[in-house]
């Protein structure tokens, strides 16, 4: 590859990285779509359809990351300049611009639903040390700064709970596309309908749970 080339594509990822801003702000407008359990089932078992899906996250996707993605840039400056939280903003801001990628691609081509598996195979691998990088970034936070008030520590607690839900849906979308549509099956589970047991017994399974002394 040549300097001239390598060149080029600095200065595109770095216009591409200029624009993060807006395309959060933009997202960021929408609330994240309702889906039920019944839709998912119903959509892995009867009505899968590659192309629908495809449509439909390279839009939610988007939307979830960037909400989320305004959340955290509300939380505490020091916070944010820990090394832990700047290294978790550099994957969500990664993992947006991939997805955006998709946003004017063709969905009719068979390479391009290919593509947006491995792309959310690779997001989803980033993401996989999500929940130890942002502790670790709230002990960096409190190691540093001793004193935290009690609304501080309130807003951090209401955040963390939104921010741990945010990325299971996120990831749920993620898993029950690419389990449904990259051809894999598990016949352990044959269930399974992609990351979802339809013969799971909820309450069973929460009665096998340790009881927790509050």
């Amino acid at each position: 590859m040549t300097s001239k080339i390598k060149f080029v594509r600095s200065l595109a990822k770095t216009a591409a990285l200029a624009n993060v801003p807006k395309h959060i702000d933009h997202f960021s407008k929408f609330s994240p779509s309702p889906l039920s359990m019944k839709q998912f089932l119903d959509f892995g078992s009867t009505n899968a359809c590659e192309r629908t899906s495809f449509v439909f996250l390279r839009q939610e996707l988007p939307v979830r990351l960037s909400n989320i993605m305004k959340e955290i840039n509300l939380l505490p400056e020091r916070l944010l300049a820990t090394p832990s939280i700047q290294l978790l903003q550099s994957w969500y801001i990664q993992s947006l611009m991939e997805i955006l990628e998709f946003l004017d691609k063709n969905p009719d081509d068979h390479r391009v639903l290919e593509m947006f598996v491995e792309v959310l195979e690779a997001i989803r691998n980033r993401h996989n040390e999500v929940v130890p990088t942002m502790a670790q970034g709230i002990i960096e936070y409190k190691d540093t700064f001793n004193q935290q008030d009690a609304a501080t520590h309130h807003n951090i607690q209401y955040f963390l709970d939104r921010f741990y839900t945010s990325r299971i849906s996120i990831r749920m979308l993620i898993n029950q596309h690419t389990l449904v549509f990259n051809g894999n099956t598990n016949p352990a589970h044959p269930n399974t309908i992609g990351c979802i047991d339809s013969m799971c017994d909820v309450p069973e399974v929460a009665r096998g749970f340790p009881t927790l002394n509050t």
